[in-house]
């Protein structure tokens, strides 16, 4: 069973957790920063979320364990808009757990937040997120060429966004591929 727990709710061994899944290889090539979260890195990262109404962070949990992040940023409620991004246990990737957690992630920012908006950004050496995204609606709306800097070469980071009314116009058949996914 999959649910979704804010960060700060959450025990002191699920945010550790949390950090552990951070440092994963495959977790952190497709980050804009790949180094090893430190705990005093990830303690100060946590402490600045208190109180800060533009960011909700949550903890994808699956039959009770941490398996991931995913997480509402720059939220702008003037505006309607915010980003977004999330990450997995590298031992789910390619399971459809992300489908499971993007479903989600549209459904509360759309419904419960209220927002009008949502962009994320993707590095381009990350193609199956970008072709993820599109699949739930996103359009490319540009790219950010050779934007930054990972293991000495320059990439480029795609833009996408969807609104809330596109959205709601895909979600029917996003939920009907979903309810067919193996358990």
């Amino acid at each position: 069973m999959i649910a979704f727990e804010p960060i700060l709710a959450t025990s002191a061994e699920t945010r550790e957790r949390v950090r552990q899944l951070r440092n994963q290889p495959q977790v952190r090539r497709f980050m804009y920063t790949d180094h090893e979260i430190s705990p005093q890195e990830h303690q100060a990262w946590l402490a600045s979320l208190e109180g800060n109404a533009r960011q909700a962070v949550y903890v994808v949990m699956v039959d009770g364990i941490a398996c991931g992040l995913v997480s509402l940023n720059a939220i702008n409620l003037q505006h309607g808009s915010a980003d977004w991004a999330f990450y997995l246990d590298s031992e789910l990737q390619g399971k459809g757990l992300g489908s499971q957690v993007e479903c989600w992630l549209l459904d509360h920012a759309f419904n419960d937040v209220g927002l009008a908006k949502l962009n994320c950004e993707v590095l381009a050496s990350n193609p199956a997120v970008v072709r993820l995204h599109q699949k739930f609606g996103f359009t490319l709306e540009g790219v950010r060429r050779q934007n930054v800097l990972k293991d000495g070469q320059r990439l480029g980071v795609m833009l996408l966004g969807i609104t809330a009314e596109e959205w709601h116009a895909h979600r029917p058949q996003i939920i009907e591929r979903l309810a067919r996914l193996p358990r």
